[in-house]
């Protein structure tokens, strides 16, 4: 256990609902038979958390994220330790059967989609006026302004608030658990998934040039969403991977330090630059010429 772990669950508890996290760690480790006090305090820790998170009043919104949380758990445990699939794609298809079976909820409850897209409008939406007096104007219009699209795209967002929960549930198992099953999560820097999800880019760019129906765009654009950030991901993986395999010098820390800061000030461009280096990984396999990776195609990650 290192304080990099400690410091990217700590953030993703605090950005994210811990839930996304928390709940699979405990299923994962009750499905292991745990043995010892830190199986077994963990276990309660995240149990309790659920039981507090399940009995706290919310709307339509709050209700389809513990189910969404309870999904995610029972697919993950299943895919991972009984079917034993390496982490990134047990983690996309357990985010496709928790989106399917969160669907079938919301229309079990007489709602639907469009309901929960104007919940989370609403939420949005009172959230901007509750903080109107405590940012600028333009802040708070801006964030009104984007509240309409963040609902449109709101199952893509869950999809990829959910996927580094799962991969930081994966690592923290393989941590606490005694006898854990499966492979570990391996380096970021070795991140990539199979190369045949190239044709959801293909299916995106001709997406793009067809006239499609307003109930289909809505679909389309969270798989862009998803898809645009896997390949960006992928890309920064690459990256980081390269640098990794530098010698770096105080003056290079800091020079490197500086272009984040950059980066992060063109935030739109440096995506864009991540998705196009992702995505010729494809063919290239930067991390093979480099060193970084250790075949093509191996590895926990794939």
């Amino acid at each position: 256990m290192t304080w990099r772990s400690l410091l990217a669950l700590a953030v993703y508890v605090l950005l994210f609902p811990p839930l996304f996290v928390l709940a699979p760690l405990a299923g994962l480790l009750a499905a292991s038979r745990p043995a010892t006090f830190r199986e077994w305090a963990w276990i309660g820790a995240a149990g309790l958390w659920l039981a507090v998170s399940l009995q706290q009043p919310g709307g339509l919104v709050a209700q389809f994220l513990n189910a969404w949380a309870l999904f995610l758990t029972g697919g993950f445990v299943v895919v991972m330790l009984l079917y034993r699939r390496r982490l990134v794609p047990g983690a996309l298809a357990t985010t496709v059967f928790g989106l399917g079976a969160a669907t079938v909820w919301v229309r079990l409850l007489g709602s639907r989609w469009q309901d929960l897209e104007l919940a989370v409008a609403h939420a949005g939406w009172e959230y901007a006026r509750q903080v109107q007096g405590d940012v600028s104007a333009q802040l708070a219009d801006a964030f009104a302004q984007g509240v309409g699209p963040i609902a449109q795209l709101f199952p893509g967002l869950l999809v990829l608030m959910a996927l580094p929960g799962l991969a930081l549930a994966w690592a923290w198992y393989h941590r606490i658990a005694t006898h854990p099953a499966g492979e570990p999560a391996g380096r970021f820097s070795d991140f990539r998934f199979d190369d045949h999800l190239v044709w959801l880019v293909v299916m995106c760019a001709a997406g793009t040039l067809l006239p499609l129906p307003l109930g289909v765009l809505g679909i389309f654009g969270n798989i862009v969403l998803v898809t645009g950030a896997l390949y960006a991901l992928r890309g920064l993986a690459v990256v980081w991977g390269a640098l990794g395999a530098l010698t770096i010098s105080p003056a290079m820390g800091a020079l490197l330090v500086l272009v984040a800061l950059f980066l992060l000030a063109v935030l739109p461009v440096a995506l864009g630059g991540f998705f196009a280096i992702g995505l010729a990984d494809t063919w290239i396999d930067f991390r093979r010429r480099f060193g970084s990776a250790d075949t093509r195609g191996s590895g926990p990650w794939k």
